[in-house]
């Protein structure tokens, strides 16, 4: 059994190390720390202590690179298994259910973890820097490694309990807003009973909880104090035991503090639950994959719908429907997304007896937008080929009498409404800070759609839009994220660069005239013919894969 679970092991690890996009990836968060690093070069020259900032910014990067990317790339384990009816094959060379976990999850830790050792020279260049204790780097490094190997182990059982890659990363990502999160849940539902029973503060509950006899007319006030106590000191329990509170708190800290924190002990605990869990389940969640085969996992639903003729636009109904989610979804992004965001706002300023400032209010929409809007475009481009190629009904839209032309953009106009949705909550957000902006500015803000550069934005989302395409046809998962790491970040770190060293013989008038309007109508010229390439490129690559089966 040991040998059978080394081999499997091994042989994960080598093809792990293959993969192209885990060393893009490294790339892309070695570039997303120069770019903050060399936005803040200067503040860091003159600042006193700057090592503890740069260092805090480099973790901060590191915690969400692992969380996004990790996420998504732990929760399939196993569940690419069963999409791709691999599993009965790995069952049949004798191999447990612990080898199969341990093959599965131990590589791809590694290859997250070989992400953590891109930040070492940029924390080397913290400490420099000064104003931060190597025990402070070291304890929060930890922290992270630690962190990962818990995120691990909750990826791996969204994996084993999920029947499809979205399923299991929607469990994931609930489970992970419970944890990380913990505390603030703990916080808000602690100052909404101390508001519902009328209390000053923790204080005044406690007292009335622990004097005042139980009676139908103090029964109310009686379960709010109790219910406060219990959240508050959940909120107290929690706040040490996330690393999400604690991560900046390790690198500014100069008091001698333990090297091992709460944070590590309750997520090496929960990793140990996580993979026990995992085991535990594995047999019971995998035998109807084992069992039925192909149609194993995969719920049929009949509509009792009257049979008609298919219509023209029924690609576009059929990437509409089933993978932007229809009517529901498309309401839930356009109007739900930016009152949930608000609604969230307003209620934690309420618990907190703090206005509300319209640009505060403004800045979160805009942010909160720009999260859900890339989100929405990673998800549900990286699905419209990926889907019919690894279900196997490419072959079969190819043969339809349509050009491959018509075909494509059939399949990606379906998805244009549910997109565009997901930027209302940006909208809303812009909206009011022009709003609020308006008489500071004098129509500075304005401005904004005269420049160049505002317009080479949207050439530059629709590259990125053909080479995510491009990668999510040959790669399994996360092809649009790669093609937006590799878009927004690397690509940019290089023009940068290299604009740095051309520039050097323009100065004054001419190097502004240069990058405001000769590079802006430049790169656009670039980006439509490397759109027009990538075209014809994703042609072929459909027609290559359909070919092959």
């Amino acid at each position: 059994m040991n040998d059978r679970a080394t081999a499997f092991l091994v042989r994960s690890l080598r093809q792990e190390s293959r993969y192209i996009s885990h060393h893009v990836v490294r790339v892309g968060m070695a570039s997303v720390i120069l770019i903050l690093f060399a936005a803040n070069v200067v503040s860091y020259s003159v600042r006193a202590g700057a090592g503890s900032q740069f260092a805090s910014k480099v973790m901060n990067c590191c915690y969400w690179f692992v969380t996004l990317l990790g996420g998504i790339y732990f929760s399939t384990a196993i569940v690419e298994e069963k999409e791709e009816q691999t599993l009965p094959l790995l069952k049949m060379t004798g191999a447990s259910s612990f080898t199969i976990l341990l093959g599965k999850s131990g590589p791809r830790l590694v290859s997250v973890l070989l992400l953590l050792l891109v930040v070492a020279p940029f924390l080397m260049l913290a400490a420099t820097l000064g104003g931060v204790l190597q025990q402070g780097i070291l304890t929060a490094f930890l922290g992270i490694f630690i962190y990962s190997i818990m995120l691990c182990q909750l990826g791996l059982l969204a994996s084993v309990l999920s029947s499809d890659s979205q399923r299991a990363f929607s469990k994931m990502l609930l489970a992970w807003l419970m944890i990380e999160l913990a505390a603030w849940w703990s916080w808000l539902l602690a100052m909404g009973t101390q508001y519902g029973g009328n209390f000053k503060n923790t204080e005044a509950a406690q007292q009335y909880l622990s004097t005042t006899i139980m009676n139908k007319d103090t029964i109310g006030r009686l379960a709010m104090s109790w219910l406060h106590m219990q959240f508050q000191w959940l909120y107290e329990v929690s706040t040490p035991r996330t690393l999400f509170d604690n991560l900046s708190m390790y690198l500014f800290s100069f008091r001698t503090m333990e090297f091992w924190q709460p944070q590590m002990t309750f997520h090496l605990i929960l990793a140990i639950v996580f993979f026990a869990c995992s085991w535990a389940l594995f047999e019971p969640c995998t035998a109807q994959a084992v069992g039925e085969g192909p149609d194993s996992g995969k719920k049929v639903t009949r509509r009792q719908r009257k049979s008609k003729r298919a219509w023209r636009q029924a690609l576009v109904w059929k990437s509409w429907q089933h993978i932007t989610g229809g009517h529901l979804w498309f309401w839930m992004r356009l109007v739900g997304m930016p009152a949930i965001i608000t609604a969230v706002i307003l209620i934690s300023a309420w618990a907190i007896d703090e206005p509300v400032e319209e640009e505060v209010l403004a800045g979160i929409l805009m942010f909160s937008g720009v999260v859900i809007f890339i989100a929405n475009f990673a998800t549900l481009l990286g699905r419209v080929f990926n889907n019919e190629i690894h279900q196997q009904t490419l072959p079969s839209l190819l043969m339809l009498p349509k050009s491959r032309n018509a075909l494509c953009g059939q399949m990606v106009l379906g998805l244009a409404p549910a997109i565009l949705a997901s930027a209302a909550c940006f909208v809303c957000g812009f909206t009011l800070m022009v709003r609020a902006t308006m008489h500071l500015s004098n129509g500075g803000m304005m401005n904004v759609f005269r420049e160049p550069w505002f317009y080479n934005v949207f050439f530059w989302i629709a590259a990125t839009m053909y080479f995510g395409l491009y990668l999510s046809i040959r790669l399994r998962y996360g092809g649009m994220l790669l093609a937006i790491l590799a878009m927004w970040v690397v690509g940019p770190t290089i023009v940068i660069s290299g604009l740095t060293v051309l520039s050097i013989g323009l100065s004054g008038s001419a190097m502004r005239d240069f990058f405001e309007n000769v590079l802006p109508v430049f790169l656009a010229m670039l980006e439509v013919v490397f759109c027009a390439w990538m075209h014809f490129t994703i042609i072929r690559s459909l027609n290559s894969v359909a070919e092959q089966g």
